[in-house]
């Protein structure tokens, strides 16, 4: 089932992902320690902002068609970026875990709703995105005259977070703990 299993991927990769940031210290989080002189925060606030943007995309284009600042964020994903790493300056970093937490399965949940005539819910295009480059890091694909598929999206989206999940990894030099997220016992290593 490709269905479940880039939605039980997706899940696993978050996990991943917080786990990472769970063990930075508040103090480090807004240290510019990643590529290109970015912060723990700012990378993380980027990866919600893209999942607020898949829920936008897959319930709206259900109803009817997108408006054009959701095509234009990912036509001019750098803006996008700078605009939501901004609006999200101020929260704190209990704040974006427990959003980031949430977050997957509203992805997830408006992906499968999304469905259509029947149709499987990953196969859903969304013409509104044709002609659109979507960039991972299996490599880039302009979308089709059909718009990229509802899964392809999700794919993109793991892609994505799986690619700054490792940035994190490196630039602090942490691997995942994912005892406190799953309800392991153990002795939690000290934050960095």
């Amino acid at each position: 089932m490709a269905d479940q299993d880039i939605t039980h991927r997706m899940r696993e990769q978050r996990l991943r992902t917080l786990a990472l940031a769970d063990q930075i210290s508040e103090d480090r989080w807004r240290e510019p320690a990643l590529p290109g002189g970015r912060t723990l925060h700012d990378q993380l606030t980027h990866l919600l902002a893209w999942d607020e943007w898949a829920v936008a995309v897959f319930e709206i284009s259900a109803l009817r068609a997108l408006p054009p600042s959701l095509v234009h964020a990912l036509q001019e994903s750098d803006d996008y970026n700078a605009r939501t790493e901004e609006r999200y300056r101020r929260l704190s970093r209990d704040d974006i875990l427990s959003a980031l937490q949430g977050a997957i399965d509203r992805v997830i949940l408006s992906a499968v709703r999304s469905a259509s005539d029947g149709q499987p819910w990953e196969e859903r295009h969304i013409a509104e995105l044709a002609g659109v480059r979507i960039t991972a890091e299996s490599g880039s694909a302009t979308s089709d005259i059909s718009g990229p598929s509802v899964g392809e999206i999700l794919l993109h989206l793991l892609e994505h977070e799986s690619a700054h999940a490792e940035e994190i990894s490196a630039a602090f030099g942490i691997e995942p703990h994912l005892e406190r997220f799953t309800g392991g016992e153990g002795r939690q290593p000290p934050p960095v």
